[in-house]
């Protein structure tokens, strides 16, 4: 009996032994970076823009991937992801932000369709991917605000009468420059400049329409600015006088250009009875003799 169980566990130790060597887990690695997305405006009627200056701007945090359906995770770009699958394998790729400019609060952006793409995994390589991100067409995804700064005038007003609101700034060592997306050209940004006895601003946008019952919209803008920047809302009702939403507080920038992704859906769905909403942009001066508040590209997205 013992001389039958030794034999048995020695066949069973080989089967697995044999099993073991014929599964490759060698990975295969697709590279994404930042500079390798890129935002298609095909699907997009763009007779409805100005100009569509500043519509490709970007700065997406992560990857949500799926291979073959299965879910592989999401990974924060630059991002080098292991894939076991071999040989046809179908990827999936949808883009993440930082709402709010939040770490821990990183959903996908809602605007855009995934990509997909069709590798062939052998293991040991490594697959570098370019993927081009389209919008969602004009009868999921609208823009309710867009001030990319190119067009004569301003739709943001300042709410004191004696304070100048944007002033356009035309140096291109100044203004933003979209580095993701060479064909974007850039002439000029809005600059709010505090000096002497000004210490303050607030500017307001137009009057805008915005979908409730939980529909995504986000506020995004690119900025610069050596003080804070409070953002909000001013919620428009036709019984009572309008209330303000506070938002985001944005930190000083350090001199280089950033962008934000500001979640506004709570606000609009729980003022479900509100009439209009205004965008609120607004900063102080503090201890410094001039502070300056650089903005590009703000616009609000929203799905239908």
């Amino acid at each position: 009996m013992k001389h039958f169980v030794k034999i048995f566990f020695f066949i069973f130790l080989g089967l697995t032994l044999i099993t073991c060597e014929k599964k490759d887990i060698t990975p295969t690695y697709i590279l994404i970076t930042k500079e390798d997305i890129s935002l298609s405006l095909e699907n997009l009627d763009l007779a409805q823009f100005n100009s569509p200056s500043g519509l490709t701007a970007h700065d997406f945090s992560d990857i949500w991937l799926t291979a073959n359906g299965k879910k592989i995770g999401v990974w924060e770009l630059p991002c080098k992801i292991p894939i076991l699958a071999k040989g046809d394998v179908t990827l999936q790729l949808s883009l993440g932000i930082k709402l709010n400019g939040m770490s821990t609060t990183r959903p996908i952006y809602p605007f855009t369709q995934k990509y997909i793409s069709n590798i062939i995994a052998q293991g040991g390589e490594v697959i570098e991917l370019k993927p081009i991100f389209k919008y969602y067409n004009d009868n999921a995804v609208y823009f309710p605000l867009v001030e990319n700064f190119e067009s004569a005038g301003t739709i943001f007003s300042s709410t004191d009468s004696s304070i100048s609101g944007f002033t356009k700034v035309y140096d291109p060592e100044i203004i933003y420059q979209n580095e993701n997306d060479i064909n974007d050209i850039n002439t000029c940004s809005g600059l709010i400049q505090l000096r002497d006895s000004i210490n303050s601003f607030e500017v307001m946008s137009n009057l805008l329409t915005l979908p409730g019952g939980g529909k995504s919209i986000l506020l995004e803008f690119n900025y610069k600015s050596d003080q804070e920047i409070y953002t909000g809302l001013l919620v428009n009702q036709s019984t009572s006088i309008p209330t303000q939403e506070a938002l985001v507080v944005l930190k000083p920038t350090n001199g280089k250009w950033k962008k934000t992704y500001i979640n506004l859906t709570l606000a609009v769905s729980r003022n479900y009875t509100a009439t209009g909403f205004r965008v609120i942009l607004a900063g102080n001066k503090n201890n410094s003799e001039i502070a300056n508040f650089y903005f590009d590209n703000i616009r609000v997205v929203s799905s239908r």
